[in-house]
């Protein structure tokens, strides 16, 4: 069922609305059929009686030799008319009901003495469809009469009064289309004028999970949807300072190690035991990696760069060329050209881990594109021994990698994954490793 309605607000709530009125319109056409029906049946009688009426005075007045000829004036495919020695009506078969409209045409000729007999009944002859459920329900559709003449003679008639039937399907279309079309405009109006924050807020938000910077919102609209904005100010600026707060930090501690670890390496240079000195030089060297990472990784984050279109082949190709002057075999398979916005020295730098570390440990990269609708992906292929199933998504936390030593030469530190990773996230993206038949492949994933 929830497929079937529509996914914006605006949609869900003209649906609402729209639903709302048709149920409302299709209750007042009942109503109207319901009240049009007794006033239609009141009005019905109230002609019939007068009428009849207006027969008997003529009947009464005239030669007999025309009375054929006033019958059938009076006469038609609703009601007919005779005269006849006999009344068609008997005494006994008159109810409540009838007895009030025999009355009614007794006070219009004004003669008490006069017998009027009329009996109400269903229209037995023609009660199918809507007119059966009335003759279900008791509802009179037709009478006979019967009124006594000046003459002697008896006027009996019969009469229907099947109801005029209620504005049909196509009229009720008519009706309800006007204000159906009205009440959607009216809706989208002001369902554009309440929501149009709300889209500029998702905006925002899908910007900053791109890492580029947003000006506080403008606090607009209901009071609902201000508070909304409020909030998500008041959330990004404590996020911006928090993040601030955690970079500044981290560099800071960078920065105040990489003097004491000079100093710890020239004195380590001064044991005599060599297999000791070795081993202390190691781990201050290790040291050293991991806190110019760190500090690099920091600076970059700190130094403030702006989302711009970059030509994301050129850019692929450019970190290519480097790579291939230091040594690495690395294929790029051509693409078109395109624009990718972006952060182009972060995005840069975790392209450049990744070739790297497919033309490194992989003895080769091969680099293709798949520019798709909803986002662009880049493929990193490698020749390599590849990496287990569980060690897929542990590499990506920080200084886990997939041999235990921290070698630079057999395999860094562990911390290009998680900085790579980071950084592509901050664009909106991710990075999913796959086992290939043969190696290895890093893709890259950066919405639209």
């Amino acid at each position: 069922m929830t497929r079937l309605l529509p996914r914006t607000m605006a949609g869900r709530l003209a649906a609402l609305v729209v639903a709302a009125l048709i149920v409302a319109q299709i209750i007042a056409f009942g109503i109207f059929a319901a009240e049009r029906s007794d006033l239609s049946r009141a009005v019905a009688r109230t002609q019939l009686a007068n009428n009849l009426a207006t027969l008997i005075r003529v009947l009464d007045y005239v030669p007999a030799t025309t009375s054929a000829d006033v019958l059938r004036g009076f006469s038609s495919r609703r009601q007919h008319f005779s005269i006849s020695n006999a009344p068609l009506v008997a005494s006994e078969t008159i109810d409540g009901g009838s007895r009030e409209m025999s009355e009614r045409v007794r006070r219009l000729l004004g003669a008490s003495a006069r017998q009027v007999r009329i009996f109400l009944k269903p229209d037995v002859g023609r009660n199918s469809g809507p007119r059966k459920q009335r003759v279900a329900t008791g509802d009179p559709q037709a009478l006979d009469v019967s009124v006594q003449l000046t003459s002697g003679g008896w006027l009996n008639g019969e009469t229907l009064l099947r109801l005029p039937a209620a504005p049909g399907g196509n009229v009720w279309l008519w009706l309800l289309i006007p204000s159906l079309l009205s009440t959607l405009v009216a809706v989208l109006i002001g369902v554009r004028w309440i929501t149009g924050p709300m889209v500029v807020l998702a905006q925002a938000a899908e910007r900053i999970g791109r890492g580029a910077s947003v000006e506080p919102l403008t606090i607009d609209g209901p009071i609902e949807v201000s508070r909304t904005v409020d909030a998500f100010n008041l959330m990004q600026d404590r996020l911006s300072r928090f993040l601030a707060d955690r970079l500044a930090m981290l560099a800071a501690i960078s920065h105040d190690l990489r003097t004491p670890i000079t100093v710890a390496r020239l004195r380590a240079e001064t044991v005599e035991d060599e297999e000791v000195r070795e081993a202390f030089v190691r781990s201050l060297d290790e040291m050293k990696v991991i806190t110019e990472s760190t500090l690099s990784f920091a600076r970059d984050e700190w130094a403030p760069e702006e989302s711009r279109p970059v030509d994301l082949p050129s850019l692929v190709d450019a970190i290519a060329d480097d790579l291939r002057t230091a040594g690495h075999t690395v294929d790029v398979i051509a693409s078109p050209s395109f624009f990718y916005r972006c952060k182009p020295a972060m995005l840069k730098r975790a392209l450049a881990n990744l070739m790297a570390n497919a033309a490194k440990f992989g003895q080769r990269a091969v680099v293709s594109f798949e520019d798709a609708d909803t986002d662009v992906r880049i493929r990193i292929d490698d020749d390599g021994p590849g990496l287990r199933a569980d060690q897929l998504d542990r590499v990506f936390e920080p200084f886990a990698r997939g041999e235990p030593s921290r070698n630079e030469q057999t395999g860094g530190i562990g911390l290009g994954l998680p900085i790579a990773r980071s950084i592509v996230k901050a664009h909106g993206g991710d990075i999913r490793l796959t086992s290939l038949q043969r190696g290895l492949r890093a893709e890259v994933f950066l919405p639209r």
